[in-house]
């Protein structure tokens, strides 16, 4: 059996108290991940956009390895959700943790429709990330060129393709669905960024800039006085290096 520290999502409050914290519009936030950009991304600029407080929790010296931090999968990252008289409740998974937040800080539209249609467009963002995090982010040094050509030949124009077709759907104004920042809107500027803190991010990013439709997204999502301002943090800076670090080691090499 794995000595695998991990977190009961079922504690001593109840579910209805669980769920009261988490609908609480006075709690602050702990996010727990690395000392990089990446998965966490999206999570910190919302919280930013949110205008709430919140802090990261990154692992210090070998708390992580000496398995001193339970999780409730041994991975992180793990959204802490604190009410105002202590009481505590986590959330576990990007993806969910991506879907609290924009739903707290209504980046999920205006009705149910617009809800699902930018979870959708979401979904296939994060895709786009989650299938070169194993072929073109993080391989076997052997397989990194010939994975490379197939995400920038293949994969990378599909997507690009795909998405400006649909921005162009909604006149082409910066956002996916109506005008207004969303999750989607977000996520897809994380998605570039995380792509140009690969070693090969010049030439990535490059394929990205040749659309219009795309880059108003970036423009428009870096633009929010929120967001620009957590950017601008030197903490912010620091954990883009920090991706940039991390996959000089594991990415395809620049040529």
């Amino acid at each position: 059996m794995s000595a695998r520290n991990r977190r009961p999502f079922i504690g001593s409050t109840s579910s209805d108290e669980n769920a009261r914290i988490l609908a609480d519009p006075n709690v602050s936030y702990r996010l727990l991940y690395w000392d990089v950009a990446s998965v966490a991304a999206s999570a910190r600029d919302m919280l930013a956009y949110g205008k709430v407080k919140w802090a990261n929790q990154l692992p210090v010296g070998n708390e992580w390895q000496e398995q001193k931090i339970p999780t409730p999968f041994g991975v992180m990252p793990v959204l802490n959700v604190i009410s105002p008289d202590g009481k505590e409740v986590f959330l576990a998974e990007s993806v969910v943790i991506d879907h609290y937040l924009a739903k707290r800080f209504g980046l999920l539209g205006d009705n149910e429709w617009e809800e699902f249609t930018i979870k959708g467009l979401y979904n296939n963002i994060h895709y786009l990330r989650e299938r070169s995090f194993m072929n073109v982010t993080w391989t076997y040094e052997d397989k990194r060129k010939v994975a490379l050509e197939r995400f920038m030949n293949v994969t990378l124009p599909e997507f690009i393709a795909n998405h400006q077709f649909h921005l162009k759907a909604n006149g082409s104004n910066g956002h996916y669905v109506g005008n207004k920042h969303s999750l989607a809107d977000i996520h897809l500027v994380n998605i570039m960024d995380h792509f140009s803190h690969l070693p090969t991010g010049a030439t990535i990013l490059a394929e990205f800039e040749k659309s219009e439709e795309l880059m108003k997204v970036k423009k428009v999502v870096e633009q929010n006085p929120e967001i620009a301002a957590w950017r601008a943090t030197e903490e912010c800076k620091a954990l883009a290096q920090g991706s940039i670090a991390c996959y000089a080691q594991t990415a395809v090499p620049k040529e």
